[in-house]
């Protein structure tokens, strides 16, 4: 029996079980080699570049034959007629002319600073008719711009003054909770028990 495992142990090794040898191997026939390319022709060189000199072993490249020039073409110039458009019988002409001076605030930035800084929801909704405003700034719709950047200064207002209002209130019930908290523990307390 084996000293570590408990199993028995192998037999004893012999030389006449073991195969003698393997028979000789046969080799490979000799490779024949591929036979020799049929090289492409010989390629043109190309002209010396300037500042390098020319390569040596490659005779000098064909030019290429000039180009076929083809005669300028020519188009008659195009007339067209003025385009007139006769005036409509019974139609009124109605020219609106917009009133000049600096477009309406959409206030977008008290709208974006009530949204982040003091109450989110009602800011986002301030940040909506500011960006509104904008985009009817830029199809010339004065009057919507105006009325849409006036929301969004209300809106952002009510925020600021929520946002207010709530963080005193929130500090308020803070301090009254710690206060209570604080007087109703006595840290002797564990000591009487």
């Amino acid at each position: 029996m084996s000293e570590k495992t408990g199993a028995p142990a192998p037999p004893p090794y012999s030389a006449e079980g073991a195969p003698q040898g393997y028979p000789p191997q046969q080799g490979y026939p000799p490779q024949q080699g591929y036979p020799p390319e049929q090289g492409y022709p010989p390629q043109q060189g190309y002209p010396p570049q300037q500042g390098y000199p020319p390569q040596q072993g490659y005779p000098p490249q064909q030019g290429y034959p000039p180009a076929q020039q083809y005669p300028p073409q020519q188009y008659p110039p195009q007339q067209y007629p003025p385009q007139q458009y006769p005036p409509a019988a019974g139609q009124n002409v109605v020219v609106v002319t917009q009133a000049s001076g600096p477009p309406p605030q959409s206030n977008q930035i008290l709208a974006w600073i009530a949204c982040l800084c003091f109450c989110c929801p009602i800011g986002l909704a301030a940040v909506i008719k500011a960006n509104r405003a904008e985009s009817l700034i830029r199809e010339g719709r004065m009057d919507e711009a105006r009325r849409e950047g006036e929301s969004a200064k209300k809106l952002a207002i009510g925020a600021i003054i929520t946002g207010i209002v709530l963080g005193v209130l929130t500090g308020v019930a803070v301090f009254v909770v710690q206060v209570f908290v604080v007087s109703a523990y006595d840290p002797y307390d564990w000591m009487n028990q």
